[in-house]
């Protein structure tokens, strides 16, 4: 009976040891590594030449000693599991949106709020600051996830097969909305009727009328070739978006210092230009959109920020940031 004892705690402490390591590696000792990086973006996003670009100037810093192999468009799974993976150290690095993380660390579900932010300048002023300093800190305590950076994404678009100029328009729509309780929320406050579904299911549900519309960046619409299922893209801007990238904190803390410092060093390097390639393709893709036979609807945004007001003060969304978050936010405007 003791030696089965005995072999059962030792099994345990295996286990264990597993689960709060992440490695066989003691805290800091990989001088080498092999890091995947998932995302659910296509190929010709400018996320994914951002994750190529982070890969190549991370193995250039490191030596070689650090690769990191992206993996593009939903291989490893949708959103969700991409990142439930990489809470569980399955994934090392993901670029996940709010919307999912908010799922596990409920604040960060503030971002995902229509016309919270007011532009590029407004959003770091946010990030850089302590505001993004404590809800990046705390978001690491609660789901073991580093933020590396947050990208602009994009500002979020309606696109449809019929005009859309005020929230009257989207009345009995079915637009989709990524299965997250802000998207839902906004789309109900536009007006629409949601229908949440993930990214890679979109294209063939707007072709078979499953859904009227849905709602993304335009880099995301162009990517996705919404263009193709869609007559209208309806320029309510009603999200600027923030996307952050992360890493497992098993993971990091496993990394040598010179290789955590080569990551950091990649990334604040390679951020901006992402950030820029987004906004060079919001207004390079749009006209070419409009050449594709795309029409360019400028609908009422006031309409809009007055329709979706409502979700700040809804007590059951605004209890998942508490009482001040949206005001602090809204002071460095």
């Amino acid at each position: 009976m003791r030696k089965i004892l005995g072999l059962i705690l030792a099994l345990t402490l295996v286990a264990s040891f597993a689960y709060a390591g992440g490695s066989r590696e003691a805290a800091g000792s990989r001088q080498e590594a092999t890091l995947r990086f998932a995302h659910v973006y296509q190929p010709t996003h400018s996320f994914s030449d951002g994750a190529k670009r982070i890969a190549e100037v991370a193995r250039e810093k490191s030596g070689g000693r650090l690769t990191i192999n992206e993996f593009p468009a939903g291989q490893l799974g949708s959103e969700k599991d991409i990142t439930d993976n990489a809470v569980q150290g399955d994934i090392e690095m993901v670029i996940s949106g709010p919307g999912e993380i908010g799922k596990r660390y409920t604040p960060v579900l503030i971002f995902e709020g229509s016309f919270l932010l007011s532009g590029y300048d407004h959003a770091q002023r946010v990030l850089t600051g302590p505001i993004g300093q404590e809800l990046w800190a705390e978001c690491l305590r609660a789901t073991g996830l580093r933020n590396l950076v947050t990208l602009y994404y994009g500002t979020r678009h309606v696109t449809s097969n019929r005009p859309v100029r005020s929230p009257a328009d989207m009345q009995g729509m079915k637009l989709r909305a990524p299965d997250m309780p802000m998207s839902i929320a906004n789309t109900r406050a536009m007006g629409a009727n949601p229908t949440p579904m993930a990214l890679s299911e979109v294209y063939l549900a707007l072709q078979q009328n499953v859904v009227d519309g849905q709602e993304n960046p335009i880099p995301t619409i162009y990517t996705q070739r919404f263009y193709e299922v869609q007559r209208y893209i309806n320029l309510t801007g009603h999200i600027f978006q923030l996307t952050p990238v992360f890493i497992n904190e098993r993971v990091y803390q496993s990394l040598s210092p010179e290789l955590q410092r080569a990551l950091s060093d990649a990334v604040t390097e390679v951020a901006p230009s992402i950030d820029k390639a987004i906004i060079d393709d919001e207004q390079n893709l749009l006209e070419e959109m409009r050449s594709r036979g795309m029409q360019v609807i400028n609908p009422d945004v006031a309409a809009f920020v007055q329709a979706t007001a409502v979700v700040y003060t809804d007590p059951a969304l605004a209890s998942n940031w508490g009482p001040d978050l949206y005001g602090r936010i809204q002071a460095l405007r």
